[in-house]
């Protein structure tokens, strides 16, 4: 028996984010140092204040971030008042070190920033010789006091743990990174506008569509063009595995983000090693149940009458890709590569169906329940807004069927070769 099986091969650039998702970020080090603040979109940065050990703030102190991947470092000088400000930064894990005339040397391991947050950290430095070197391995606190944002940050290595679905409302399709939205505290699920996919779900979110959150990629407005004056679809399928870190934002944000609830995606960059990796996810017709209405574990072939074991429907669904990235030169430019792929392929949708029964092929609907009517008897008046039908009744050409039987269809009125199926 053929089976017609239809596959869908969803492929695009990685500026459309779709189903064939292609990444290739260069990352830029060795930024010039400077003392104003330059925060960017989809930047963190680091803050504090630099004090010696009688509370009292110290002045043109010398303060250089480091990013442990990359080796990139970036260098801020601390104003009359003691404060530095570090920025703009990509996302990552940073050694701080700070100097001073007639302090020791001090460096602060694991510090992390993250994307659309900033970092504090107050060092207090010791009286000495700036040729001795004060370590500070235990990370500063995480709390964030220089502003009143709330929200959260979910990194890699956890939401690569968790379980997802492949596809949405039902429909098939690949995993989406912006489906871990709606674990994040203060956001709940949003279907008001558009379908289950365009409707990301920060509470209260709002944004250019008008029901959903903003969504920004790197910084850059991922929300749909329609509401620019483009009427293509942006597809927000952004590869699972592409994505370093992302953030949700609800309450006091930066007023460069619109939208009453933000969300940033942080792609992967390059550092100073190389890695690579390679993975599938699959779902196989083989490893899924009957489900709750369990078929008969047999079934007879209608036309050769052979009975054989039933064969569940076909469904297959696979992603799959690979990650590559290393440095091109090193501690200045970096390559991150991405390649993902989604196929899905279906046998026959099943569906329930009805077929005609002998006495119905023969023109006799009696056992159906309803009255039929013959469309050609049908009058109106001249107004047009009354019509009315004459009932089918048998004649003499209906064959052991009494003359006037209601809802039979004489001989000579059906059409040959042509038996009607309703679809149930």
């Amino acid at each position: 028996m053929s089976r017609n099986i239809s596959k869908r091969l969803l492929r695009a650039t990685s500026v459309q984010f779709c189903s064939n998702f292609l990444a290739i970020m260069l990352v830029l080090g060795g930024l010039a140092g400077g003392v104003a603040r330059a925060q960017l979109a989809g930047k963190g940065e680091i803050t504090g204040t630099v004090k010696d050990p009688s509370g009292a703030v110290v002045a043109g102190a010398t303060v250089t971030a480091t990013e442990v991947s990359t080796g990139v470092s970036t260098t801020r000088p601390t104003n009359s008042s003691g404060i530095y400000d570090i920025s703009p930064l990509d996302a990552g894990v940073y050694v701080v070190t700070v100097t001073a005339k007639g302090f020791e040397k001090q460096t602060q391991a694991d510090v992390h920033v993250n994307a659309l947050e900033i970092a504090d950290y107050n060092p207090v430095l010791t009286v000495g010789s700036s040729s001795e070197t004060v370590t500070v391995t235990v990370a500063p606190p995480a709390l964030e006091t220089s502003n009143a944002m709330l929200g959260a940050t979910m990194e890699q290595e956890m939401y690569a743990s968790l379980p997802i679905q492949m596809g949405s409302a039902g429909s098939p399709d690949q995993r989406r990174a912006t489906d871990f939205a709606v674990l994040m505290p203060g956001v709940q699920g949003n279907e008001t506008n558009g379908n289950a996919t365009t409707n990301t779900g920060v509470v209260n979110g709002s944004g250019s569509r008008g029901a959903v959150s903003a969504v920004y990629l790197n910084g850059l407005p991922f929300t749909s063009v329609a509401g620019q004056g483009d009427t293509r679809y942006v597809w927000s399928a952004i590869a699972v595995d592409a994505v370093d870190q992302f953030q949700v934002q609800t309450t006091g944000y930066s007023a460069m983000y619109e939208g009453q609830g933000v969300q940033n995606y942080s792609v992967k960059s390059g550092g100073n090693q190389f890695h690579g990796s390679a993975y599938d996810f699959f779902r196989n017709t083989a490893l899924d149940t009957w489900g709750f209405f369990v078929p008969s574990l047999t079934v007879k072939d209608p036309i050769t009458g052979i009975v054989k074991p039933a064969q569940k429907p076909t469904k297959h669904m696979n992603e799959f890709g690979a990650t590559a990235s290393g440095p091109i030169v090193k501690n200045k430019l970096f390559l991150f590569l991405n390649y993902n792929e989604y196929k899905f392929s279906h046998g026959p949708t099943a569906a329930l169906q009805s077929l005609p029964t002998a006495a119905e092929v023969t023109g006799d609907f009696r056992d159906q329940g309803v009255n039929i009517y013959d469309p050609r008897s049908t009058t109106c008046n001249l107004a047009g807004t009354t019509c009315t039908r004459t009932q089918y009744v048998s004649d003499a050409t209906n064959v052991g069927i009494p003359v006037g039987t209601k809802n039979v269809i004489p001989v000579v009125r059906r059409m040959p070769l042509r038996v009607p199926c309703r679809a149930s």
